[in-house]
């Protein structure tokens, strides 16, 4: 197993794997990689390289195939829409599961560590696989239910924040 993923302890601590971004933060980056202006930061495999690396999701000798790169826009697609249905309350499947199919690549395991705590780990070996598992992990830790969400220092809801970008710029 190939562990390239920060992995997240369940009590929010980093693993041993690296240290954990905040993930409603890489949530909301990543959607809103479509800006307000209309131009796609994932436009092209070359374009969405250099973001995937300033996020601390790939590799600098890493690239994406052509086919990784359409996986990463239906993924960023799906997560959008998830933000969208989760924000307003209603449930759409079909969100839902096109969600669940794009961040399968990501392979998720669970680690036991030498300490006994339990951790969120790639299986995958290609670098792509391993950003989606990150990008996974991201919405697990992001989308706790409320009664094992963090005390009073939590976040706003993520997908509310990034509904409202999108209403007020027109992109909703």
């Amino acid at each position: 197993m190939t562990n390239h993923t920060p992995s997240v302890a369940p009590d929010g601590d980093p693993a041993p794997g690296g240290p954990g971004p905040d993930s409603g933060a890489l949530l909301r980056s990543l959607a809103e990689t479509v800006t307000v202006d209309g131009t796609d930061q994932f436009a092209t495999r070359e374009k969405a390289v250099p973001w995937l690396r300033a996020a601390g999701l790939l590799p600098d000798d890493a690239v994406l195939s052509g086919s990784e790169h359409s996986a990463l826009l239906r993924l960023r697609d799906a997560l959008r829409d998830t933000m969208a249905v989760r924000a307003s309350f209603q449930p759409d499947p079909d969100a839902a599961a096109r969600l669940t199919r794009a961040l399968a690549d990501g392979r998720l395991v669970v680690i036991v560590q030498p300490d006994g705590k339990s951790a969120l780990a790639s299986s995958a070996r290609a670098p792509y696989s391993n950003a989606v598992a990150a990008i996974a992990i991201a919405v697990a830790n992001a989308w706790l239910p409320a009664s094992r969400q963090p005390g009073p220092d939590l976040p706003g809801n993520v997908c509310a924040q990034f509904v409202f970008y999108a209403e007020v710029c027109g992109r909703a």
